[in-house]
């Protein structure tokens, strides 16, 4: 093993069962756990496991398409409104949002059909021109 990984041993929060992962030194019990239960293959963990990546993917989207790395970033304000909006959807308290952010741009999240959540940016462009 590399230096600075250890094995450790951890428990499925959901079934109990016991797995091994190789960490970085320091890791506690509770990121232990963590990294058993996403691996575990009872379908609790299954189930909690995808949900967590597609949560992540959202956000990795997000970041993508509105942070200071986007071509044309927006506030990071409203982008960390549009992170709580991601857990609140993907916990099925809200369907999806749409935040005007202004100069044409909005932004949208939204839960999809099979249980996907989609990320949108949208820019209108007018011109008017007047004589």
């Amino acid at each position: 093993m590399p230096e600075g990984v250890e094995s450790q041993t951890g428990y499925c929060r959901f079934c109990g069962q016991g797995g091994v992962v190789h960490t970085m030194m320091g890791w506690g019990r509770d990121e232990v756990n963590e990294a058993v239960t996403c691996r575990c293959q009872c379908e609790e963990a299954k189930k909690y496991a995808e949900s967590k990546e597609r949560v992540q993917k959202a956000k990795n989207r997000i970041e993508e398409l509105f942070s200071s790395t986007a071509e044309k970033p927006i506030d990071q304000s409203v982008v960390n409104i549009m992170f709580r909006a991601v857990d609140a959807i993907e916990e099925k308290a809200m369907k999806g949002i749409t935040i005007d952010v202004g100069q044409g741009i909005k932004a949208r999240v939204s839960k999809m059909a099979k249980e996907s959540i989609k990320v949108e940016r949208s820019e209108v462009q007018k011109k008017t021109y007047e004589e």
